[in-house]
């Protein structure tokens, strides 16, 4: 007969046995074999052999006490340098991200529109309504982001971004009519902000975790990249495409458009499900809310990461991007199609920075390697600020739209992965809270220092203090300075 060695892939030939010679016993009882299972269990494997002799980064991982942050996305698995977006894999989430970006490529034309309407509504004191403009998308966030975080961890979170996603649509909807009725004026867009920022800020955590829950830790920074430049990059077909239709048909139709680009998304919202990563909470709101600050208030790591996003968001901000339209007519002297154009910099920005996160997908990057690129993005922004050459401009909007992306994506996805599953969206409303919510901050500060000022002389001061704080964090926190 032919068998095959234990384990060895060898093939050993066996004699057939002569009639009537005793029978040779060639293997040990059933007996004997469990007796030996047993103890060779009891002492573990031997030297050499099993998984982390094949794969030497899981005997790394196995030997130190670690968090979750600290457990890189496919630890123990060697892959070859090569660009790929694994959370594309994922058809949920392909669908998700190729609808989400159709709604934010609405949501980057409707920004852009707004901004037209408003310097062509307000005159002079344009930069202030451009500042309340910020004001009042980004103050529910203030109030709301960690009650978010609270939905996030108690619902269904496809049902919280379908309930999201309705009123965003409703604003949207309601500034095409009063716009293509010929009523809008400032007020009308301040009041409809104020419906779109709560919209974002009771859904922001819910598509956080929603995007974990599709993709699993292993692939969550290849998506959470891929979410950031897809909302960056539709700063660049947004913008481009809103241009040509204030131009041609006027904003009140682009609006309108802007509203039809949340159909994709809530028709898929409505038919797909989702497993869970954990049960929901029961938690009361109170006690829920103080689990999750707690939890960041105990990381330093965690909370130094919140702090070097929100510096930039208290003192830059959306307010910039809003300021960008005074910058093109006033510093650089082109027209609403350039201001659009000039916007397309950040975009290819983004794109560059989400194929280095896709090549560079299983590197450690360390908290300081974060802060760095935010230093890079405020520099790039400083020297802005002075430049009155479109081509500069232009490229210095490259290094900003990369620098962003990096910046948020990296942090995004080490503070999820700090997370329990359970208290996960609290986190995050945290994370909102600081990140989002202090964004209200930002347009009074910015929007006031240039009605004194002027824009550049704003945004330069403002990026000044943004670097110092950023200089200060790095040295103040020594957990950033470590590879996690």
């Amino acid at each position: 007969m032919i068998a095959a060695a234990g384990g060895t892939g060898e093939r050993v030939v066996r004699e057939p046995r002569a009639p009537g010679a005793p029978r040779r016993r060639t293997e040990r009882s059933a007996r004997t074999r469990a007796a030996a299972g047993r103890v060779r269990r009891a002492r573990g494997p031997e030297p050499g052999t099993g998984p982390a002799a094949v794969n030497p980064n899981l005997s790394r991982v196995s030997d130190r006490k670690v968090d979750a942050l600290e457990v890189e996305p496919g630890a123990g698995a060697i892959a070859p340098s090569s660009i790929r977006f694994e959370a594309l894999a994922v058809p949920t989430f392909r669908w998700y991200w190729i609808f989400s970006w159709v709604s934010s490529t609405g949501d980057g034309m409707e920004n852009v529109i707004r901004n037209v309407l408003v310097y062509q509504l307000a005159g002079a004191t344009a930069p202030f309504w451009l500042g309340m403009m910020v004001f009042a998308h980004w103050v529910p966030f203030t109030f709301f982001s960690l009650y978010g975080g609270v939905l996030a961890d108690r619902y269904d979170n496809r049902k919280v971004q379908i309930v999201a996603q309705l009123l965003l649509m409703t604003a949207a909807v309601a500034i095409a009519a009063v716009t293509i009725g010929g009523v809008v004026t400032t007020w009308w867009l301040f009041g409809l902000l104020l419906l779109h920022g709560f919209a974002g800020a009771i859904g922001g955590p819910a598509q956080q975790t929603l995007i974990h829950s599709m993709v699993g830790p292993s692939k969550l920074l290849s998506a959470v990249s891929l979410n950031s430049t897809a909302r960056q990059f539709s700063q660049v077909i947004g913008p481009a495409v809103a241009g040509f239709i204030v131009v041609a048909f006027g904003p009140g139709w682009g609006f309108l458009i802007n509203a039809l680009t949340f159909v994709p998304l809530l028709l898929f919202l409505a038919f797909v499900r989702v497993r869970p990563l954990a049960a929901r909470s029961t938690t009361p709101i109170r006690a829920a809310l103080r689990d999750g600050l707690r939890f960041v208030r105990g990381r330093p790591y965690i909370a130094a990461l919140i702090g070097v996003e929100m510096l930039g968001v208290i003192f830059l901000g959306h307010t910039f991007n809003s300021f960008l339209v005074l910058f093109a007519h006033d510093v650089l002297h082109v027209d609403d199609l350039g201001y659009s154009f000039l916007l397309v910099g950040s975009g290819i920005g983004a794109v560059a920075a989400a194929f280095y996160l896709a090549y560079a997908r299983d590197r450690r990057h360390s908290g300081r390697f974060i802060v760095g690129a935010a230093m890079a993005e405020m520099l790039a922004i400083l020297v802005f600020a002075f430049s009155t050459n479109y081509a500069a401009s232009f490229l210095l909007l490259v290094v900003v739209g990369a620098s962003a992306v990096l910046t948020q994506s990296l942090t995004n996805t080490k503070i999820q992965l700090s997370a329990p599953n359970d208290i996960r969206g609290r986190v995050m409303g945290a994370y909102t809270f600081g990140t989002q919510g202090m964004r209200v901050l930002n347009g009074p500060l910015l929007g006031g220092a240039a009605i004194v000022f002027g824009a550049p002389m704003a945004v330069a001061g403002a990026a000044a203090v943004v670097f110092a704080g950023l200089a200060a964090i790095l040295a103040r926190v020594p957990q950033l300075k470590q590879d996690r």
